[in-house]
Protein backbone atom coordinates (compact mmCIF):
# COMPACT_ATOMS: atom_id res chain seq x y z
CA UNK A 1 0.00 0.00 0.00
CA UNK A 2 1.37 3.32 -0.79
CA UNK A 3 -0.90 5.37 1.61
CA UNK A 4 -3.46 6.73 -1.27
CA UNK A 5 -6.95 6.96 0.42
CA UNK A 6 -9.19 4.24 -0.59
CA UNK A 7 -12.57 5.07 -2.23
CA UNK A 8 -15.55 3.26 -2.88
CA UNK A 9 -15.34 -0.33 -3.38
CA UNK A 10 -11.77 -0.23 -2.17
CA UNK A 11 -10.54 1.88 -5.23
CA UNK A 12 -7.75 4.35 -4.89
CA UNK A 13 -8.62 8.33 -5.21
CA UNK A 14 -5.99 10.85 -6.02
CA UNK A 15 -7.73 13.03 -3.33
CA UNK A 16 -5.59 13.84 -0.47
CA UNK A 17 -6.04 12.52 3.02
CA UNK A 18 -7.97 16.58 4.15
CA UNK A 19 -10.07 16.41 0.87
CA UNK A 20 -13.55 14.24 1.25
CA UNK A 21 -13.77 11.55 -0.62
CA UNK A 22 -16.99 11.60 -2.22
CA UNK A 23 -19.13 8.70 -2.24
CA UNK A 24 -21.40 7.76 -5.46
CA UNK A 25 -22.70 4.91 -3.69
CA UNK A 26 -26.11 5.42 -2.14
CA UNK A 27 -26.34 5.04 1.87
CA UNK A 28 -28.86 2.13 1.20
CA UNK A 29 -26.88 0.27 -1.40
CA UNK A 30 -23.15 0.62 0.49
CA UNK A 31 -23.69 -3.01 2.08
CA UNK A 32 -24.34 -4.50 -0.97
CA UNK A 33 -21.37 -2.97 -2.93
CA UNK A 34 -18.51 -5.48 -4.01
CA UNK A 35 -21.05 -8.41 -3.17
CA UNK A 36 -22.00 -11.00 -5.99
CA UNK A 37 -25.24 -10.42 -7.36
CA UNK A 38 -28.54 -12.50 -7.14
CA UNK A 39 -30.46 -14.05 -9.92
CA UNK A 40 -32.98 -11.12 -9.87
CA UNK A 41 -30.85 -8.54 -10.58
CA UNK A 42 -28.61 -10.88 -13.31
CA UNK A 43 -31.92 -11.69 -14.60
CA UNK A 44 -33.42 -7.52 -15.19
CA UNK A 45 -29.93 -7.16 -16.68
CA UNK A 46 -30.03 -9.93 -18.80
CA UNK A 47 -33.12 -8.97 -19.89
CA UNK A 48 -32.24 -5.33 -20.87
CA UNK A 49 -29.21 -6.94 -22.96
CA UNK A 50 -31.60 -8.48 -24.86
CA UNK A 51 -33.83 -5.83 -25.66
CA UNK A 52 -30.37 -3.99 -26.54
CA UNK A 53 -28.84 -7.13 -28.68
CA UNK A 54 -32.50 -7.53 -30.45
CA UNK A 55 -32.42 -3.71 -31.39
CA UNK A 56 -29.14 -3.92 -32.70
CA UNK A 57 -29.85 -6.86 -34.64
CA UNK A 58 -33.15 -5.61 -35.98
CA UNK A 59 -31.19 -2.30 -37.25
CA UNK A 60 -28.39 -4.50 -38.95
CA UNK A 61 -31.51 -5.85 -40.65
CA UNK A 62 -33.26 -2.92 -41.93
CA UNK A 63 -29.79 -1.57 -42.59
CA UNK A 64 -29.49 -4.50 -45.13
CA UNK A 65 -32.74 -3.91 -46.70
CA UNK A 66 -31.80 -0.18 -47.54
CA UNK A 67 -28.46 -1.17 -48.35
CA UNK A 68 -30.16 -3.36 -51.21
CA UNK A 69 -32.34 -0.30 -52.11
CA UNK A 70 -30.16 1.97 -52.82
CA UNK A 71 -27.97 -0.59 -54.78
CA UNK A 72 -30.97 -2.12 -56.53
CA UNK A 73 -32.88 0.77 -57.26
CA UNK A 74 -36.33 -0.62 -56.71
CA UNK A 75 -38.95 -0.66 -54.28
CA UNK A 76 -37.80 -0.89 -50.53
CA UNK A 77 -39.07 -3.83 -48.86
CA UNK A 78 -37.78 -6.39 -46.32
CA UNK A 79 -37.34 -9.66 -47.32
CA UNK A 80 -37.58 -11.92 -44.67
CA UNK A 81 -34.89 -13.69 -42.89
CA UNK A 82 -34.37 -17.41 -41.79
CA UNK A 83 -34.16 -18.77 -38.70
CA UNK A 84 -30.74 -20.24 -39.29
CA UNK A 85 -29.48 -16.90 -39.92
CA UNK A 86 -31.32 -14.89 -37.62
CA UNK A 87 -29.77 -17.02 -34.96
CA UNK A 88 -26.52 -16.73 -36.14
CA UNK A 89 -26.94 -12.82 -36.27
CA UNK A 90 -27.68 -13.04 -32.82
CA UNK A 91 -24.89 -15.15 -31.36
CA UNK A 92 -22.24 -12.86 -33.28
CA UNK A 93 -24.03 -9.43 -32.25
CA UNK A 94 -24.49 -11.04 -28.98
CA UNK A 95 -20.91 -12.24 -28.88
CA UNK A 96 -19.57 -8.72 -29.85
CA UNK A 97 -21.55 -6.73 -27.36
CA UNK A 98 -20.54 -8.84 -24.45
CA UNK A 99 -17.21 -9.21 -25.08
CA UNK A 100 -16.37 -5.21 -26.03
CA UNK A 101 -18.58 -4.44 -23.00
CA UNK A 102 -16.64 -6.85 -20.00
CA UNK A 103 -13.76 -5.84 -21.91
CA UNK A 104 -13.58 -2.32 -21.79
CA UNK A 105 -15.95 -1.31 -18.91
CA UNK A 106 -16.70 -4.24 -17.04
CA UNK A 107 -20.16 -3.81 -17.55
CA UNK A 108 -23.09 -4.40 -20.09
CA UNK A 109 -26.07 -1.71 -20.30
CA UNK A 110 -28.18 -3.97 -18.54
CA UNK A 111 -25.56 -4.59 -16.10
CA UNK A 112 -25.03 -0.64 -15.90
CA UNK A 113 -28.59 0.22 -15.20
CA UNK A 114 -28.65 -2.47 -12.17
CA UNK A 115 -25.74 -1.33 -10.95
CA UNK A 116 -23.71 -4.52 -11.86
CA UNK A 117 -20.04 -5.53 -13.02
CA UNK A 118 -18.40 -8.27 -14.49
CA UNK A 119 -15.28 -8.97 -12.83
CA UNK A 120 -12.56 -11.37 -12.54
CA UNK A 121 -11.34 -13.68 -9.41
CA UNK A 122 -8.95 -10.65 -8.24
CA UNK A 123 -11.71 -8.42 -8.92
CA UNK A 124 -10.70 -6.56 -11.61
CA UNK A 125 -11.93 -5.63 -14.89
CA UNK A 126 -11.72 -8.93 -17.00
CA UNK A 127 -9.31 -8.58 -20.36
CA UNK A 128 -10.01 -9.11 -23.65
CA UNK A 129 -9.40 -12.90 -24.56
CA UNK A 130 -10.95 -13.78 -21.06
CA UNK A 131 -13.98 -11.50 -22.22
CA UNK A 132 -14.25 -13.38 -25.31
CA UNK A 133 -14.43 -16.81 -23.68
CA UNK A 134 -16.76 -15.93 -21.09
CA UNK A 135 -18.97 -14.23 -23.95
CA UNK A 136 -19.35 -17.23 -26.06
CA UNK A 137 -20.09 -19.63 -23.33
CA UNK A 138 -22.82 -17.15 -21.87
CA UNK A 139 -23.93 -16.49 -25.63
CA UNK A 140 -23.81 -20.76 -26.36
CA UNK A 141 -24.64 -21.91 -22.87
CA UNK A 142 -27.18 -19.79 -21.75
CA UNK A 143 -29.08 -22.40 -19.30
CA UNK A 144 -25.89 -21.41 -17.34
CA UNK A 145 -26.77 -18.43 -15.83
CA UNK A 146 -30.00 -19.93 -14.02
CA UNK A 147 -27.03 -21.76 -12.15
CA UNK A 148 -26.87 -19.08 -9.77
CA UNK A 149 -30.51 -19.24 -8.14
CA UNK A 150 -29.56 -22.05 -6.60
CA UNK A 151 -25.84 -21.24 -6.00
CA UNK A 152 -25.27 -20.27 -2.48
CA UNK A 153 -22.36 -17.98 -3.42
CA UNK A 154 -24.57 -16.54 -6.99
CA UNK A 155 -22.02 -18.12 -9.39
CA UNK A 156 -23.19 -19.13 -12.42
CA UNK A 157 -21.72 -22.18 -14.61
CA UNK A 158 -19.65 -19.42 -16.78
CA UNK A 159 -18.37 -17.90 -13.29
CA UNK A 160 -17.41 -21.13 -11.56
CA UNK A 161 -15.69 -22.39 -14.76
CA UNK A 162 -13.77 -19.14 -15.57
CA UNK A 163 -13.66 -17.77 -12.14
CA UNK A 164 -15.35 -14.19 -12.64
CA UNK A 165 -18.35 -12.72 -10.64
CA UNK A 166 -21.15 -10.40 -11.04
CA UNK A 167 -20.90 -7.82 -8.67
CA UNK A 168 -22.95 -4.80 -7.14
CA UNK A 169 -21.17 -1.67 -8.59
CA UNK A 170 -22.80 1.61 -8.41
CA UNK A 171 -19.60 3.59 -8.92
CA UNK A 172 -19.63 4.71 -12.56
CA UNK A 173 -15.88 5.11 -13.69
CA UNK A 174 -14.65 1.64 -14.50
CA UNK A 175 -12.22 -0.78 -13.38
CA UNK A 176 -8.65 -0.34 -13.98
Amino acid sequence: MDGTPMGPAGRRTAMGSRAAVVDTVPREARPYQGQRAGIVSRTLANAVDLGVILLVQAGAYVGRALLGYLQRGSRFHLTSASPGTALLTWTVVAFLYFTISWTSTGRTFGDHLLGLRVVNRHGERMRLIPSAIRAAFCTVFIAGLAWCAVSRTNRSVQDIVLRTSVIYDWDPRPLR
